[in-house]
């Protein structure tokens, strides 16, 4: 609806709009500010691991060094990460899809950090 106004020439639309983008910024608490900043460098993390996958032309028991150190410094930024536990196991699953068919060892490291028990309660 806002689109709708700004698009008829009106310009009490766009500012309400902006004025709304505003306060949604400023009322981001320090924590949300933290997941956000975790999930854009997870992302970049699993984005790397895709990358360096790519290189590797069959699957390897190994991978490559780049994308071992790529797996360790992902697993790094996730432990240090204030997401939920079950927020942690999806980003494992993206982590694990890049490196599946690549480096055997790689996604043997991610599917070791899930975080099963505190998903589960015990």
């Amino acid at each position: 609806m806002v689109a709708f106004a700004a698009g008829c020439g009106g310009t009490r639309g766009a500012e309400q709009a902006s004025r709304a983008t505003t306060t949604a910024r400023a009322a981001r608490t320090p924590a949300v500010r933290a997941l956000i900043r975790d999930y854009k460098r997870l992302g970049q993390d699993v984005a790397a691991l895709r990358t360096e996958a790519a290189k590797v032309d069959d699957g390897t028991l190994q991978g490559t060094p780049a994308l071992q150190h790529g797996t360790g410094r992902f697993i790094e930024h996730l432990q240090s990460s204030h997401l939920s536990p079950k927020a942690r196991n999806r980003m494992i699953d993206h982590a694990a899809g890049a490196v599946a068919t690549s480096c055997e060892q790689c996604f043997q490291m991610l599917e070791a950090d899930r975080p099963i028990p505190q998903i589960a309660g015990h």
